[in-house]
């Protein structure tokens, strides 16, 4: 997607309607979304509401969020480094790099994190089931889930519960990288 253009949900919307083999008629009936209206926001000549892109992806039986993205259709999804969204802690000593595409939040996080020397995130529980895999790439962690706790390695990989408070803490003295998975199960 290019910088300050909105994302093609025209273009997406008809492609997925056709992808379902899905006549304009019966994509209007379904979401309640007038013909007329769906033409023209196909045909990139209306802005739909959010309400409207809800009735549509709903429709369609697809998240919003997949209507939004501007590659959805490719059949690999890249997320360039300098477009993969940034957070920090609270307190910026760690960064994290969103690696994850939009449309799979719901079931999958991938982040790349980076901690400046002997810096910590904790995390309150996540939903019920949830599992955090932990990839160090550099320096040497340490991972605490309830009431266990282990050291990580380079190399090392963690797999632990998430639906409980977890930390994560780097405990060199210099700036470590981590690979960090979240899986959240239906």
């Amino acid at each position: 997607m290019v910088p300050n253009q909105p994302p093609p949900i025209g273009k997406n919307i008809t492609v997925l309607r056709k992808h379902n083999n899905m006549s304009l008629d019966e994509l209007a009936r379904r979401s309640g979304v007038s013909k007329s209206m769906l033409s023209q926001i196909e045909q990139e000549k209306a802005n739909p509401t959010v309400v409207t892109v809800w009735k549509i992806a709903r429709s369609l039986n697809i998240p919003i969020s997949e209507l939004m993205e501007s590659e959805n259709l490719s059949p690999i999804d890249i997320i360039r480094k300098d477009d993969a969204p940034l957070i920090f802690s609270d307190d910026h000593n760690v960064k994290f790099r969103i690696n994850s595409p939009i449309h799979m939040t719901d079931n999958l996080e991938i982040y790349n994190i980076s901690f400046k020397p002997n810096s910590k995130n904790t995390s309150t529980p996540h939903f019920p089931n949830t599992e955090e895999f932990f990839t160090v790439i550099s320096g040497k962690f340490k991972i605490i889930s309830g009431d266990y706790t282990v050291v990580l390695n380079e190399g090392d990989t963690a797999r632990y519960k998430a639906d409980q408070e977890h930390s994560i803490e780097n405990i060199s003295e210099v700036e470590a990288e981590a690979y960090l998975v979240v899986n959240f199960p239906k």
